[in-house]
């Protein structure tokens, strides 16, 4: 059965800043985002960049119905008081639950949220597993945009990119190679 995720903001965000979303969408998912998502990338022409995925096939942008809509405003009015996420968080989270798809998400609040809704959640991290174990990046590439990554998200979590360098280097030694 093919892995099928829906992306949040952050997940693209994150991959264009590092170059690496042609790679990511070399990986055996089908993605998918939502139309609110598309609406929050705004910088240095993402937007266009994740878009042409649509023109090919290999993204899926989800529009609502108004009746689904209204029950995305029900969740964000529901959860704003207890976790402040935002009504974008709210469209993935929704479509990812409804359809029961995997989440991929950076967000804390989104993801402690929807992880308690039953959701399952991943995140930037376990991409690059992905990239990895696929042999589309190998060790050595994987480290060295995670580490361009790391540098430009302070909020990723440092002991998993601590655990994956250390992981990724080592294999690299034992391949003969060098960073």
């Amino acid at each position: 059965m093919k892995t099928i995720v829906v992306n949040d903001t952050n997940v693209f965000i994150d991959l264009l800043d590092v170059s690496l979303l042609e790679q990511f969408f070399l990986l055996p998912w089908e993605v998918h985002t939502t139309d609110f998502v598309m609406l929050e990338l705004l910088k240095n022409g993402q937007k266009d960049t994740v878009a042409a995925y649509e023109s090919n096939g290999s993204l899926h942008i989800a529009t609502f119905k108004p009746e689904e809509l209204s029950e995305i405003g029900i969740l964000y009015k529901k959860i704003i008081r207890k976790s402040k996420v935002s009504l974008t968080d709210c469209s993935v989270w929704y479509y990812a639950e409804r359809n029961n798809y995997t989440l991929l998400t950076g967000d804390r609040k989104l993801r402690n949220s929807a992880l308690n809704d039953g959701v399952e959640i991943r995140g930037i991290i376990y991409v690059f597993d992905e990239l990895v174990a696929n042999g589309i990046l190998s060790a050595s590439q994987a480290a060295e945009k995670l580490n361009l990554l790391k540098s430009i998200n302070p909020r990723l979590p440092k002991t998993e990119i601590e655990k994956r360098l250390k992981q990724w280097n080592g294999r690299q030694n034992k391949e003969g190679g060098h960073l």
